[in-house]
């Protein structure tokens, strides 16, 4: 199998504003030097009482060579 997986994680409700996040800025590095072909994607989200709205983002891809 060749497929491999990124994931991103992160917590909002910490100062992060919606426009320009800091996270889609992280994902969008990865995602600019990362050779290979995008296979697929998921989401994961859910509230934390007291702390934010959590996101999990899974990158699944076929590095180049």
């Amino acid at each position: 199998m060749n497929e491999r997986v990124k994931v991103f994680t992160f917590v909002s409700g910490h100062g992060e504003t919606v426009i320009e996040p800091r996270h889609e800025d992280h994902i969008n590095q990865w995602l600019a030097t990362a050779k290979g072909r995008l296979v697929d994607i998921s989401q994961s989200e859910s509230l934390r009482s007291g702390v934010g709205h959590h996101v999990t983002i899974c990158l699944w891809y076929v590095p180049e060579g």
